[in-house]
């Protein structure tokens, strides 16, 4: 007997409040079996939406678009139960209107056929449709290719989606035929600051307040590009001037004006900023962290002081925060003895049976088809993570280890058949604190993925030969991020920027099964804008049973990540166990034994 359920959908901003009505908000859903619209009709329901007439035990991709607001996905599951419904919160995130509509004038007027179709471009941004936007830009571009406005809205498509290297190009042509744009100028030095180039944001900034002296947007990130720039005279100019704009809209600025006063000396003033902004915004991510370094500029100065790293808080951008450089300079990197970590992938080549053909389109066939079925098969797991932090220092001295135990728990959500996501989610055990390392490790799970047939393309592949691991063939593959390919693989999350990190790495690949059972990864080139010189991980990967369905995943057990960071060298340590499946509306928890992994070993013998 199928058991009929529902679903009731809630749409809130991101600060949590209710959509407002001229939001009208349009829901779908589909199967996540075939991923075909289901005819289902959301109706409004104690302040969200009703979808009913779904089976319970299965899962549905809810797809939200709505006026003024970018398209939402998230995906849910139905309970097997005799009550079988659910609910979900979706947070949608505004399209920045004073970016997009802005109509053309002067002598870049459009002809009528260009003209209507930048209409449809911009009530499709207006309603959240990116591709459709797209879609309908580029026919007036094949219209209009000369045309400022029609390159700005082009880009602009991408921006919004966060796209940034996409949108660089449509920008920089748009402000190369109309240079006395500001709103393009603004849209340009918003990308180029995504991307790390803060010197180019400086430049298009510069033009952009010039041209529209009541533009904070472009104050707030001129004082955040100067601050990363270490330029503190000119990061604490443009903050003020953005408080003194909009103090209401740009208040979060205060956080980048405590850190350029505090760089200045003026600490007084710097602990009066981070109070001000910990009053103004209590439930910001980044209050207490204002709040501790309010109190620690008002300590005596010692000679020394430990920087205060956050770089895990969301990207600083106009709505949002973020903590960027230090209260105080940090220490001269002085490096600890030389084998503090594995040496680079490149560095050394692996045993490999001498004369051993490989046959490399092959071992990726059947390392991409068991990638390919993890994603399928797999919605999330969790697992129990013992955690291990220590600092090495100078002189080879150790930092007292500080241990954590985490609920981890990973989703891999399918948004189509040809794109997924991988979230990790740590939650203390106890209360334990914060994070206890600097910098926080995460996607571990998405590294065995490369071997994916949609992100393979992506990746130079060589294989060096036959060897073996943990006492089992295993063919030697090494991988590298193609040059003109986007970064999937990893990203780092810091206080202003996401920087994609350009990977390479080696993986021995089972010569029968075809599973990764170990990898290695270090990063193509240095980060320098963030000052990321190394982050090797070694992860070694176990056989995980599920007894019911008689299912066998290979899931990470422990992992080892090597960084140096800002002057710092971290070693991490993570071992899992104790995971628990969850799988086709089912939950079991397994594990590893010893008499089960045998019997496989010896089926594959």
């Amino acid at each position: 007997m199928v058991v009929s359920g529902s679903v009731t959908v809630f749409l809130r901003t991101q600060d949590g409040q209710d959509l407002p009505q001229t939001a009208a908000p349009l829901i779908h859903v589909m199967s996540t079996a075939n991923y075909f619209p289901l005819p289902n009709t959301a109706s409004p329901t104690g302040g969200g939406w009703l979808l009913t007439g779904l089976a319970g035990g299965q899962q549905y991709q809810i797809q939200v678009s709505a006026i003024g607001f970018l398209p939402a996905v998230e995906t849910v599951e139905i309970p097997d139960t005799e009550d079988a419904s659910t609910s979900v919160i979706i947070f949608m995130r505004p399209v920045d209107q004073e970016l997009v509509f802005r109509p053309p004038a002067g002598s870049f007027v459009l002809a009528p056929k260009a003209a209507k179709e930048m209409q449809h471009a911009l009530q499709d941004l207006q309603d959240g449709k990116i591709a459709s936007a797209q879609k309908h830009t580029l026919k007036a571009m094949h219209m209009a290719p000369a045309n400022p406005y029609v390159q700005y809205v082009m880009g602009m498509t991408y921006l919004l989606s966060r796209q940034f290297q996409q949108a660089k190009p449509y920008l920089e042509k748009s402000v190369s035929i109309d240079p006395k744009e500001s709103t393009s100028l603004s849209a340009l030095g918003t990308v180029r600051y995504q991307l790390g180039d803060d010197a180019g944001a400086i430049e298009v900034f510069t033009k952009a307040v010039q041209l529209d002296p009541k533009s904070w947007k472009s104050e707030w990130l001129l004082a955040a590009s100067y601050l990363q720039q270490k330029d503190f005279p000119e990061a604490r100019d443009h903050a003020e001037r953005a408080l003194k704009i909009d103090k209401a809209k740009a208040g979060q600025v205060q956080i980048l004006l405590g850190q350029a006063l505090a760089a200045l000396g003026d600490r007084e003033g710097a602990a009066q900023a981070f109070d001000t902004f910990a009053q103004q915004y209590p439930r910001d991510p980044n209050a207490a962290t204002a709040r501790d370094w309010a109190k620690l500029m008002r300590q005596p100065r010692k000679p020394a002081v430990t920087p205060v790293s956050s770089p895990s808080l969301p990207s600083s951008a106009p709505g949002t925060s973020s903590i960027t450089l230090f209260p105080e300079p940090p220490p001269a990197e002085i490096p600890p003895r030389p084998d503090w970590a594995p040496l680079d992938v490149d560095a050394e080549k692996p045993f490999a049976i001498a004369g051993a053909t490989c046959p490399l389109q092959r071992v990726l066939r059947k390392a991409g088809k068991n990638a390919e079925e993890l994603v399928t098969t797999l919605q999330e797991f969790s697992a129990t993570e013992d955690f291990q932090a220590i600092e090495l220092k100078r002189g080879e001295q150790l930092e007292k280890p500080s241990e954590r135990a985490f609920d981890y728990l990973v989703f891999i959500n399918r948004v189509s058949p040809e794109v997924f996501n991988v979230r990790e989610v740590r939650d203390n055990k106890s209360a334990q604190g914060p994070w206890p390392g600097r910098v926080e490790d995460t996607g571990v799970a998405a590294l065995a993925l490369a071997f994916h047939p949609v992100i393979q393309p992506d990746l130079d592949w060589k294989c060096e030969g036959l060897g073996t691991w943990d006492q089992q063939a295993a063919w030697v593959i090494h991988f590298q991020q193609e040059p003109k390919a986007p970064n999937v693989l990893a990203s780092f999350t810091g206080p202003l920027h996401n920087y994609s990190l350009p990977l390479k790495g080696r993986a021995w690949v089972s010569e029968r099964s075809g599973q990764v059972l170990h990898l290695e990864t270090d990063l193509v080139k240095e980060i320098q804008p963030i000052d990321l010189k190394r982050e090797h991980f070694a992860v070694d990967y176990k056989p995980v049973y599920f007894s019911a369905h008689r299912v066998q995943l290979w899931l990470p057990e422990s992992v080892d990540t090597y960084i140096q960071y800002q002057g710092h060298f971290l070693h991490y340590y993570h071992h899992f166990s104790d995971f628990k499946l969850f799988w086709v509306g089912s939950t079991q928890k397994i594990s590893a034994p010893k008499d089960a992994q045998e019997k496989d070993e010896q089926r594959n013998e």
